[in-house]
Order: C-alpha cells, then sequence, then structure tokens
C-alpha cells in the first residue's frame, strides 16, 4: 500500500464552537434508535456520549450522538427544529468482538479488555475509538474525523481513521488497510493539526508520517513536487439568465507542493457559449468539433463539449490563483463544471481525482475522472 500512497491522489477560519451536551441539548435513547433503525424498531440504543458543535453553513449548532446496539455503533447527528429533533445523518460501524479493548504499545497491537487506570473520554466506544471535531480549511464549520477499529484476516484488530463533512465520507482508512505500516502496528494513528487544517497519519513516525489536505471534495495525501488546487469560491456577476453573459470567477488555492506547471481543465456538459475574460491568461478554449486528446482510446477525436484548459506557472504553496471566463446559458440555468487537475511528475501525468478518489466523480469527454462542480448563484 505505500506504492498507492504514492499515486493515492485522493485530498480564514471561524471561532470553534464545541460543548458537551446537557440532556435537553441531544436526543433521547428511543428518539436514536428510531432514527438509526425505523421508528418501528425494536432495537434498544445506548448513548454513550454527546456533544453540540456546528457542522454546517447554517448558525444553527447540531448534536453529536455516539450510541452502542449490540455489535454495532454509531455517530448519528441531529438538529433542533421547531423543538424536536431532526435526524441528519449516520455512520454506523459493526465489530463482531465488540467488547472493551486497548492498545498495547509494546506488543503492537490491540489486546482485550480495559486498561488499568484509563477512563473512557466522553466520545469514546469499544469499536469507534476516538471523536475529532474541527474546521477544515476554507471552512467556517466542524468536520468529524474518527478512528475506527476493524477486525480482517489476515491482520486481526486493527484501527484505521474515516472523515466525514456534511455527511459526505472525505477520507476513507480501508484504502489504507494495505500499508506496510499498518500491517506492523495494526494502528493508523492519525492528528489533526488546527493551526494547518489537515490530517497527518502515523504522526510519529519518520518514516510513514503522511500530511493529508483538502481540496474541496475529499482529503489528499500531500506528496512531494505535487500541487493539490483547492476550490475556493465561485463568483457570477450579473446573476444567469438564458442567453445573456454573466462572468463567472472560480478561486483555487494550491494546498500542496509547489509546482512549475499545473494544468487546470473545465469541461462544460450544457449547452452554452464560453469566452475568454480580458484577464484571461494562460486560458485556451476548445469549442465542439475541435480536437481534444482521449486517454482510454489513446487519440485525439472531436469535443462533444466545450473545454476550457488553463495553465497555472510557478504555483507556490498557500497562493491563491483566479479563474475567469464569460458564460452564457443556452438552454438551462441548472448546470455543472466538470474540473480536473493535473502535473507532470517526471514523464508521468498525474490528475487530481482519479480512480482512487472517494468523492463523486464523473468521467468526462477525454476519459479524465473529474469533480463534478455545481454552478450556484448566492
Amino acid at each position: 500500500m505505500s506504492q498507492k500512497i504514492g499515486i493515492l491522489v485522493l485530498i480564514f477560519s471561524a471561532p470553534l464552537v464545541l460543548g458537551y451536551c446537557k440532556q435537553a441539548d441531544a436526543p433521547s435513547a428511543s428518539e436514536v434508535a428510531q432514527a438509526l433503525y425505523g421508528a418501528e424498531t425494536e432495537k434498544t440504543v445506548r448513548i454513550l456520549g454527546s456533544k453540540v458543535a456546528n457542522l454546517d453553513e447554517e448558525p444553527d449548532l447540531e448534536s453529536i450522538v455516539l450510541s452502542q446496539s449490540g455489535q454495532a455503533e454509531a455517530v448519528s447527528v441531529y438538529k433542533k427544529i421547531n423543538g424536536s429533533w431532526i435526524f441528519q445523518w449516520k455512520q454506523e460501524f459493526n465489530l463482531l468482538s465488540l467488547g472493551e479493548s486497548h492498545y498495547d504499545l509494546k506488543a503492537l497491537k490491540w489486546q482485550p479488555g480495559k486498561l488499568q487506570g484509563k477512563e473512557k473520554k466522553t466520545l469514546e466506544g469499544d469499536c469507534i475509538r476516538r471523536i475529532v471535531i474541527d474546521e477544515l480549511a476554507g471552512d467556517t464549520f466542524n468536520s468529524i474525523f474518527l478512528e475506527v477499529l476493524s477486525e480482517e484476516p489476515p491482520l486481526g484488530l486493527f484501527s484505521i481513521p474515516f472523515g466525514y463533512r456534511k455527511g459526505k465520507k472525505i477520507l476513507d482508512g480501508l484504502q489504507l488497510k494495505e500499508h506496510e505500516e499498518l500491517v506492523r502496528t495494526k494502528r493508523l494513528d492519525f492528528e489533526y493539526s488546527s493551526k494547518d487544517k489537515s490530517i497527518r497519519i502515523f504522526p510519529s513516525s519518520p518514516n510513514y508520517s503522511q500530511e493529508f489536505v483538502f481540496n474541496g471534495w475529499e482529503m489528499i495525501p500531500n506528496l512531494p513536487m505535487q500541487p493539490v488546487p483547492a476550490f475556493i469560491s465561485m463568483d457570477i456577476q450579473p446573476k444567469l439568465e438564458l442567453g445573456k453573459e454573466s462572468k463567472i470567477t472560480l478561486q483555487f488555492k494550491n494546498r500542496g507542493n509547489f509546482a512549475s506547471v499545473t494544468y487546470l481543465s473545465l469541461t462544460f456538459p450544457d449547452d452554452a457559449e464560453i469566452t475568454k475574460s480580458e484577464t484571461s491568461q494562460g486560458v485556451r478554449i476548445y469549442n465542439k468539433g475541435q480536437t481534444v486528446y482521449n486517454i482510454l482510446q489513446g487519440r485525439q477525436i472531436p469535443a462533444t463539449n466545450i473545454l476550457l484548459e488553463a495553465t497555472k506557472e510557478a504555483w507556490g504553496t498557500n497562493f491563491k490563483y483566479g479563474l475567469s471566463f464569460y458564460y452564457r446559458p443556452l438552454k438551462t440555468l441548472d448546470t455543472r463544471i466538470l474540473f480536473r487537475s493535473s502535473f507532470k511528475y517526471y514523464k508521468e501525468i498525474v490528475s487530481i481525482p482519479n480512480q482512487y478518489s472517494i468523492s463523486k466523480t464523473e468521467i468526462d469527454q477525454q476519459g479524465f475522472y473529474t469533480y463534478p462542480l455545481e454552478i450556484k448563484q448566492k
């Protein structure tokens, strides 16, 4: 899996709002059971802990509940609306050998039983071992990171991280279950840096420590010589109208490393007219019928969608880049852009996203994986 990391190209803060729940700040056990398993369920749940935090753009706080039922543990999120708890989303994990256990640093494995003298934290279960709640870069709300125990032969018991933003998975530790250090230690430890707003796996290992950064869609391993263009914002002036021209500006920030050349590609699936803005530099537009290269076919093909390619030279870490163009919608205002970035790594072209991405992707006309970016107006 160490080789896979090399090609696994997956991922101004507001004050952090967190607090432990009073009884009135969290749903009851019966409400949690119904939310998790249906209104007619006969299952019972035991609430292990809860906390309030802001988990989306709205100012109202959500209640995060850690619960246990049978061989399963779940993290579920609720919002109080008009005096009632409304279920938002959940992540549930099952473990056949569910029960108290601890990590043995000397033996480098998980051992059954409670570690003497150590009490469980508020949000700590038998399967969901740790919950970290913090902001991602570019967000003004919190995301949730979990350390979860899993069991598979021949590894046996091992722990891996997962990350969720507004209920959507942005980090999947199962992709790293063959990593040689995880095979050796049975624990894929991680820490979150509030300063850098990034995740680091194996933080204490000089050989295997690896940072992951957020690119607006998922957590990406921050590899040497690799830029990580992160989507920051979209500005549309004036508002979109059918047959009329608006200027769209997309802001990106390089959360990866310096790159001498970075390519940004935008494909427009819906009927529209695209023209360069007066500030466009290094931008080329391919209209329908012009030839573009298809990586799957290994040859030039006529474009079926408009393609805009921007070349950004000498892009440093944490520097922003604004990409502007004029957009005239012809048939619909509900549209999207298919976005990808790429850079040259020695003789290879590496793209974000790719086949290892866990975020939603679409294949564009050139055969590349892309992130769908909805055109939204404020």
